[in-house]
């Protein structure tokens, strides 16, 4: 099929020749698209640029007139004023009501108004407030405002805040701050742990931006790290700060390359699942080795279940508990929906109906429940011609931050993955998130959907479902509720029944679906036979 043609086709930067190689076959707005492009000396149309890379490239020579013109139209801006100072227990309840902001606990400070209030409040490094302004971090967002003077106190902190809020920031501004305080050296003072690579590596790349020009070193502990501190190369304790999986960093502590008895700032992110049964063990040898008696913890996440909050309870002392907006809401920037399908071959038939009814605007995530389904997809689309890559647990560290590298660059228009970014990545400018497979649960869910939506920005998120999928859908359609996005499902969806413990359990453990194939079954099942036959004739003539 060739439907996907005016995805798979891309965008040239070249200046010789258009965007568009099929002209002939696009519709009239595709040319004019392609017209636009050509028009511009190969330039991305705005509309087109959907990762904003045309500011890179455009030059800065701009004439004396164009200058006058642009001082003109900042002029007839409208005035801005600066934010408000919170300085008033009446300030305060009105920021919360505003932003929705919930917060429990006790002797909880004042929010802040604005970065330039930590300077007067908290003598924030100016060093620290000079390179959040160069990563054009100008506005804190309101999981900042709350978190930030929280932790700066020296309070725990449970947060929870929808994806794509800047909880990032809002646990390493307070972080770097503490540790700049005091110079010295004494080994790893700073802990951050995430559940994935991916994660770890962009919190990372974050804290090397608002920690330079500081005198404070920090590592991620990749593969390459690990080795070296087993190899004696480097010493653990040159490191102020260290982000990590929980696995890895457990490996190296008990070979005692590294120790964590120093450490005095421990982060937790996307903390549900390092309390999930799969990380619990491995988070609980992190904290046992976390000795300090003036240890302070935070834990972040999109989603914080009663049972991980209780957990966080048992080994923090007195937290501040911070949420923004609705418990168990998604982001409200993300417009949301289902679409009841009927079968697994009429999934692929809406797919390539919202390409028809221009509903699929790139870039697009896809999300499979396993790894097998999300090649076979691949496949399917890639018969199909569409600008598409896979990625999942099976490939290599390098491949895949190889195709995470292509999609943000803009090479590649739709992603296919499972859950392995379905936390924490912040891709810029993601248009569509597809859960071509329903989630196994509301948390997931809104963390697969947060990967749009992102920093103010608005974004689609569709949910595919069949009639194997009547349980596993009744959690999203309360998010759905939660998020006030009732044009997203039909009111025969809507159940007031709650979930038995039973079918929570099943649900977890995923659909048994039928494979992904626009390939008849019959024809399948007659490929099918024809293989074992051909196996089986080679091993009489080889006389196995």
């Amino acid at each position: 099929m060739d439907i996907f043609r005016v995805l798979s086709r891309g965008a040239s930067l070249k200046k010789t020749k258009g965007a568009f190689t099929d002209y002939a076959t696009v519709s009239q707005s595709d040319k004019d698209a392609a017209a636009s492009v050509k028009s511009n000396g190969g330039q991305v149309d705005k509309e087109l640029d959907f990762f904003h890379t045309k500011k890179y490239h455009l030059k800065e020579d701009k004439s004396k007139s164009d200058r006058n013109t642009d001082t003109e139209k900042e002029q007839e801006e409208e005035y801005v004023p600066p934010p408000p100072k919170i300085v008033s227990e009446s300030d305060a309840k009105a920021f919360r009501k505003a932003f929705k902001v919930q917060v429990v606990g006790n002797d909880i400070p004042f929010p802040i108004g604005s970065f330039e209030d930590l300077i007067t409040r908290f003598q924030l490094d100016k060093k620290l407030l000079t390179n959040l302004a160069d990563a054009k971090f100008t506005d804190p967002t309101p999981i900042q405002c709350e978190t930030i003077p929280s932790t700066l106190h020296g309070h725990d902190i449970i947060a929870c805040a929808p994806t794509g809020s800047g909880k990032t920031l809002a646990f390493l501004i307070p972080l770097i701050q503490k540790l700049g305080q005091n110079q010295k050296n004494f080994g790893i003072r700073g802990l951050i742990l995430s559940p994935t690579k991916e994660l770890a590596t962009q919190i990372h790349n974050e804290l090397l931006k608002l920690t330079k020009g500081k005198n404070l070193i920090v590592g991620l502990l990749s593969k390459s790290l690990s080795g070296k501190l087993r190899s004696d190369l480097i010493k653990g304790n040159k490191y102020d700060v260290m982000v990590s999986t929980p696995l890895r960093l457990i490996e190296v502590v008990r070979m005692g390359k590294i120790d964590l008895r120093e450490v005095k700032h421990l982060v937790l992110d996307e903390a549900d699942k390092l309390f999930a049964p799969e990380f619990l063990e491995q988070t609980d040898d992190v904290l046992h080795n976390c000795s300090n008696p003036k240890l302070q913890m935070s834990i972040y996440s999109a989603t914080i279940p009663e049972e991980v909050e209780e957990l966080a309870h048992s080994v923090m002392k007195e937290p501040i508990r911070i949420n923004i907006g609705r418990k168990e809401a998604a982001n409200t920037q993300i417009k949301q929906k289902v679409i009841y399908t009927g079968s697994e071959e009429g999934k692929l038939v809406a797919l390539r109906q919202m390409v028809q009814n221009s509903e699929f605007k790139p870039p697009v995530l896809i999300f499979l429940q396993s790894i097998t389904r999300a090649k076979a997809l691949f496949h399917e689309l890639i018969y199909d011609k569409m600008n598409v890559d896979v990625i999942h647990s099976e490939r290599t560290q390098i491949q895949r931050d190889r195709v995470v590298e292509r999609f943000q660059k803009g090479e590649i228009w739709v992603l296919i993955c499972t859950e392995v970014i379905g936390r924490g990545i912040d891709f810029k400018g993601i248009n569509l998130v597809i859960n071509y497979d329903v989630p196994t649960s509301a948390e997931a869910y809104v963390h697969r959907i947060g990967r749009t939506g992102r920093a103010g920005q608005t974004g689609s998120a569709v949910t595919f479902f069949t009639k194997e999928d009547s349980l596993a859908i009744k959690p999203i359609i309360n998010v759905l509720k939660q998020s006030e996005q009732n044009s997203g499902y039909a009111s025969w969806m809507e159940t007031e029944d709650k979930l038995s413990e039973k079918e929570l359990t099943k649900i977890k453990k995923g659909v048994e679906r039928e494979s992904i194939s626009t390939v008849p079954t019959v024809i399948r099942e007659e490929r099918k036979r024809k293989g074992v036959l051909y196996e089986s004739s080679k091993r009489r003539k080889s006389g196995k």
